[in-house]
């Protein structure tokens, strides 16, 4: 069945949900409880459940969950090649919070969305917590695809991390070319020396 983080969990788990969220010049956040608004179905003869979620605007989420886990995808234009993208994969189950962020531009135009995945074992304290920052293409032959996980169950500020991710790395991300990025702990690089180098002349 569908694994859902109830909204008292995400709370605990300090997913932090301010009115407005700003990073780059003219960014803003509007943030979607994705899980609100579904049309689901179950694949037949198989423990794997769809869900088609009303999304911010016109985007649609497109959901496939099984027992142990799920993946995202943000338009039927490359589902299964964006179903799968996953964050890593750090213990048996996965559940998806029920709040996404979807990151807009100066004209309230989406183009990049965070969600977190909540990974549990069977043992107590088996697990972590990952932030997946995708970029929305809108027109592209695939609609979507993962920039960049973030660490978020030991990483202080890693829901900004994730944000940087999305205004500096997410517009310009050769999707289907580039492999996402992990940033944890043990990351030699920040998300704006990335962004700098990846400009032209560097």
């Amino acid at each position: 069945m569908l694994h859902v983080v109830p909204a008292s969990l995400i709370a605990s788990l300090a997913l932090a949900i301010p009115a407005h969220a700003q990073s780059g010049a003219g960014h803003d956040s509007a943030y979607v409880r994705v899980f609100d608004n579904c049309t689901s179905y179950q694949a037949e003869d198989e423990p794997v459940h769809f869900s088609d979620c009303a999304g911010y605007g016109d985007w649609t989420v497109h959901i496939v969950a099984g027992e142990h886990g799920a993946a995202v995808a943000y338009s039927r234009r490359g589902k299964e090649t964006q179903w799968g993208e996953n964050p890593p994969r750090v213990a048996v189950f996965q559940d998806l919070g029920q709040v996404m962020e979807w990151r807009l531009d100066a004209s309230g135009v989406p183009f990049a969305t965070i969600y977190r995945s909540i990974f549990t074992g069977f043992e107590p304290g088996e697990g972590g917590q990952y932030l997946t920052v995708s970029a929305l293409r809108p027109d592209g032959e695939v609609g979507a695809c993962h920039v960049a996980y973030v660490e978020a169950a030991q990483q202080p500020g890693a829901n900004q991390i994730a944000r940087d991710v999305a205004d500096y790395l997410a517009p310009d991300w050769q999707c289907g070319t580039e492999a996402p990025i992990v940033f944890d702990l043990d990351s030699q690089m920040d998300v704006l020396t990335i962004a700098a180098q990846r400009r032209p002349g560097h």
